[in-house]
């Protein structure tokens, strides 16, 4: 494929230097280098605690243990997200309750889930802010404030946008949780990581990646579990690639914007319907479009060596237990929606290539 759906930003001499650094200090899994990674994000989020972890569907894990949900309890998501957002308060027993997004839109409907959860009262909800696009609002924090229940943000597309001029995404609610993953602006090959401001909440988190053991890795024989856990410690040779990574932040941040705005200007196909993200603090993880006929897109773009991803599909789609059973909005992005190469790797002048050809279809 010469033009894969998503390029990142690779720099092999450096990522080996640092490799054999990690090698050399003896310690591969929760090592030097993963604190280091760990203090560096925290500085730039500006958050109490950073928990790093293997990947951003591990972060959910953790979070979700860490909220204490049992069977039984509810649950409320939006329908659009990837399944590993909810995936661990499903294995916990989570009742699911699920809403649509706004029209031609990834974000929730708050109207809808506001409603929903004055109704339901639940006991944990998730937030997403898909493609980087802030998914906040000044009623659900009222509830929040009144009832109580425990807000999991899923950033994983959004560790470079800002919720407002001096806040990043995934740093208001509980738990934040990140993917640095291989097809995300700034990762790790792949690793994921959680925030909070709350020191009781990331002790749980620490001891949930350590096998239930509120302690350093070494430690870990040595001490009593005192609560659920699995072994979600990163690998130190991974976190050397992702310290490296963020020396390219403020880079990524601006190219991926740039690449953006070009998809936005110069793709001229009324076939294609770009996503444009408006906003001064959000930065694009994908260059995103709705097709009507995606299956005929696909087929053109095949044949173009154009790669393209489908995106997030609805979790009403899949066997998960829901209760409302019409999520227009949601399906219909779930069918309808493409991302077009993207990811910091790609040139301008690769993008104009890609936009030419799209621009004959």
């Amino acid at each position: 494929m010469k033009y894969p759906w998503f390029k990142s930003l690779h720099n092999s001499s450096l990522f080996s230097k640092n490799i054999i650094q990690s090698v050399k200090n003896k310690k591969m899994t929760m090592g030097y280098k993963s604190y280091e990674l760990e203090n560096r994000i925290k500085k730039i989020l500006n958050v109490k605690y950073v928990v790093l972890t293997t990947s951003g569907t591990s972060a959910l894990m953790m979070a979700t243990l860490a909220s204490e949900i049992k069977s039984g309890d509810i649950v409320v998501a939006p329908n659009l997200t990837w399944v590993a957002t909810t995936n661990p308060a499903r294995i916990m027993g989570g009742k699911f309750i699920l809403v649509d997004t706004k029209k031609y839109s990834q974000q929730v409907d708050f109207n809808e889930l506001n409603q929903k959860i004055m109704k339901y009262r639940p006991k944990l909800v998730y937030l997403v802010h898909l493609n980087g696009k802030p998914t906040y609002n000044k009623d659900f924090d009222k509830l929040k404030k009144k009832y109580k229940f425990f807000v999991i943000e899923d950033a994983a597309q959004a560790f470079l946008s800002k919720r407002n001029s001096y806040s990043s995404c995934g740093t208001k609610h509980d738990v934040g949780c990140f993917s640095l993953s291989i097809t995300k602006p700034i990762h790790m090959i792949y690793g994921g990581f959680c925030t909070t401001n709350s020191k009781k909440i990331a002790d749980k988190l620490i001891s949930i990646r350590n096998n239930g053991v509120n302690s350093k890795p070494e430690n870990a024989r040595l001490e009593i579990a005192s609560s659920m856990g699995l072994n979600l410690k990163p690998s130190d040779v991974h976190s050397a690639v992702g310290l490296e990574n963020l020396n390219n932040i403020s880079f990524n941040k601006n190219h991926l914007r740039k690449l953006h705005n070009f998809y936005n200007k110069y793709l001229k196909n009324n076939k294609i319907k770009f996503l444009n993200l408006q906003g001064k603090g959000i930065t694009p993880c994908y260059n995103e479009a709705i097709i009507d006929n995606r299956n005929n897109f696909i087929n053109f773009c095949n044949k173009n060596s154009i790669g393209l991803h489908l995106g997030i599909r609805c979790l009403s789609e899949t066997n998960i237990k829901h209760i409302k059973d019409n999520f227009q909005n949601s399906i219909y992005l779930s069918k309808n929606l493409v991302r077009l190469p993207s990811g910091p790797g790609y040139k301008v002048n690769e993008i104009k290539e890609v936009i030419k050809i799209l621009n004959k279809y």
